[in-house]
């Protein structure tokens, strides 16, 4: 798929019609950072679909995306980087009138601890142990942005989603593929096995972790390292509210709690932290797993977060991501709504 994606790259920056492609290349010892290329013999280090995610393509792109160069941008990410994209486009942290969004059928990451131990292993979308927990239960796993390069179900073709993808493969002398059947009947049977393992995933979660009590064990480990905070491209604040020293409790509080109680155990921020989190950008969460990836403690934090997303988007009848015309539900007020959660 690489060496495909790197043709329609190549193919675009020579039609004039792009000027600048952001994508991932192969650094030393293994790591693929993103990088933004304007030359087209750049491209010989090229890695559009790396194995692992070490930085998330929607933050990545968010780190520049203000002072973009002249002309317009192809950006190739994974369908979660794209959605995360969308998301920060409503947000008003990334403008997308000169970006073009190319995605591909995604085949997953590999574990990032894992890929550390060993660089040769290789996402395999019909092996579920070479990928992390939240890719193996994904069913966002293609059509995102304006082109997406499907490589399955019979398919080996680039499908337009928009009308900019459409002009762009019209500048490029291709035509997008009109049937898609089989390519759809994958899709939807991929899509069935893992709304299984997601359904599986979420009872387990629930049954471990359920009430405050299990919130407390299931973030026992945490060692408050905000990885999981760093790496989401969603919490993009420059002051995290629960970080700044008024909201910290002092000692006396502890203290307090622990003469009521008997003993009192030392989590209450770090729970305030992670449910804090949860409530600001779960309703732009895209499961993208890099906050569990992150994780030096090994806490599911992604699958707890995507559960929790689940729920608020399923209220508010929104697809994070999904589609850039949808408002956002927060930014969104609406006289006569929940009425059924105030007793």
């Amino acid at each position: 798929m690489n060496s495909i994606l790197i043709d329609i790259i190549e193919k675009a920056m020579s039609s004039g019609m792009i000027s600048s492609v952001m994508v991932p290349s192969r650094g030393p010892e293994d790591s693929f950072p993103w990088t933004l290329v304007s030359n087209i013999s750049a491209l010989q280090r090229a890695e559009p679909l790396p194995p692992v995610m070490s930085v998330q393509g929607a933050k990545a792109l968010a780190s520049f995306t203000q002072s973009l160069p002249e002309g317009k941008l192809l950006a190739v990410m994974r369908p979660c980087e794209v959605r995360s994209t969308i998301e920060l486009s409503k947000l008003e942290q990334i403008d997308l009138d000169r970006i073009l969004l190319l995605t591909m059928d995604c085949p997953g990451a590999v574990p990032l601890k894992e890929y550390v131990e060993n660089g040769m292993m290789e996402p395999d979308i019909s092996s579920p142990e070479t990928l992390r927990p939240l890719c193996r239960q994904c069913i966002e796993f293609t059509s995102a942005g304006d082109l997406c390069l499907s490589v399955h179900g019979g398919l080996h073709s680039v499908v337009s989603l928009t009308a900019r993808g459409e002009e762009l493969l019209d500048s490029l002398g291709m035509k997008a593929e009109s049937n898609t059947s089989e390519w759809k009947e994958w899709a939807n049977g991929l899509r069935l096995e893992r709304e299984k393992i997601k359904t599986e995933s979420t009872e387990s979660l629930k049954k471990a972790y359920s009430g405050l009590q299990g919130l407390v064990e299931a973030f026992s480990g945490c060692i408050s390292c905000r990885s999981c905070r760093t790496v989401c491209p969603i919490c993009y604040c420059r002051l995290c509210f629960i970080d700044m020293k008024d909201r910290r409790s002092p000692a006396s509080a502890h203290l307090e709690h622990s003469y009521n109680a008997g003993a009192a155990r030392l989590i209450s921020n770090t729970l305030l932290f992670h449910i804090g989190r949860m409530a600001h950008m779960s309703l732009s969460c895209v499961s993208c797993g890099m906050c569990e990836d992150a994780c030096p403690s090994d806490i599911p934090i992604g699958r707890l977060v995507s559960m929790v997303s689940d729920n608020t988007t399923e209220l508010f009848d929104y697809s994070a991501g999904r589609n850039p015309e949808d408002p956002l539900p927060l930014n969104t007020f609406c006289l006569e709504e929940l009425h059924e959660y105030e007793d």
